[in-house]
């Protein structure tokens, strides 16, 4: 549930701008280099617009995501956040895309999400099991294959996030990338520590090898797109073969995995990740 504001929220008159100038961004920069920034960066962020979750994070190339704050509570907290951050990340569309981003970036869920994101069992293992409804989110690099994330949430209950949203934000972006910039040369560590190091890869590892033992490397590439939620039209056109082609590589795919539904994949899929993580810890 969220702190501070009732789930469901709904679209007000717009920003406070005055406050934000007078009040929010000064206590932000007041904060750079402490544990405070993430907090006040999500502060000044309640004046830009209305949401009802956040996290803050940072996606390193070869480790988990570092949780810098979040509002989650209770069982979907000790559930949904654990599991993200042990393996739902690495089919998260925000994740993916800060792997091949260079620049600041404001991003809607709708915008780059697969055709099929929707129906996906990522979208309803994490995003209808949590009762989120929409997600906007800042992707700000850092150094490569670092980036800052900020995500903003409403819940099923909620407007959808606007066009308005997201020029509200990217209004405010480019002062509020500069002091990300700056909180990080002035706090974060300078190595990744050599266990969450390890564990990272591994489990980004697991995740690329997955089915290659029995999967032929087309039938890899097709896992992956199912996976990430890419309709059958969409994998088709992705991987440059026929719809028909598409049916019969999951139907090779769900015989030699011992699975029969794309529910049974997902389950596979992260069970086989988790194990990564459960092995690491047990050596």
């Amino acid at each position: 549930m969220a702190v501070g504001i009732d789930e469901g929220s709904t679209a007000d008159a717009g920003p406070s701008w005055p406050a934000l100038l007078r009040e929010a961004l000064p206590q932000v920069a007041d904060a750079v280099g402490t544990g405070r920034f993430a907090r006040q960066l999500i502060d000044a962020l309640r004046l830009v617009l209305p949401f009802d979750w956040w996290m803050v994070m940072v996606y390193h190339p070869q480790a988990n995501p570092d949780m810098l704050d979040e509002n989650f509570t209770g069982s979907w907290r000790e559930r949904g956040l654990t599991t993200y951050v042990g393996a739902f990340f690495v089919l998260d569309p925000f994740y993916i895309m800060s792997r091949s981003l260079d620049h600041p970036e404001v991003c809607r869920l709708g915008d780059i999400s697969p055709d099929g994101f929707l129906e996906s069992e990522y979208h309803r293992a994490h995003y209808a099991a949590g009762r989120i409804g929409d997600e906007v989110g800042y992707l700000w690099p850092l150094e490569p294959g670092i980036t800052f994330a900020v995500s903003l949430e409403r819940s099923q209950n909620g407007v959808a996030f606007s066009a308005d949203d997201v020029r509200h934000l990217e209004t405010v972006q480019g002062l509020l990338y500069a002091l990300v910039r700056k909180h990080w040369a002035a706090s974060h560590p300078r190595s990744v520590g050599v266990v969450p190091l390890e564990l990272g890869r591994l489990v980004q590892e697991a995740a690329a090898e997955f089915g290659r033992e029995v999967l032929t490397p087309r039938e890899c590439e097709v896992v992956k797109l199912v996976l990430r939620g890419y309709s059958t039209k969409s994998v088709s056109q992705s991987l440059g073969i026929s719809p028909g082609t598409v049916k019969v590589h999951r139907e090779n795919i769900y015989a030699k995995l011992g699975v029969s539904s794309q529910a049974e994949l997902f389950n596979l899929f992260i069970a086989s990740v988790s194990a990564t993580k459960s092995a690491r810890h047990a050596s």
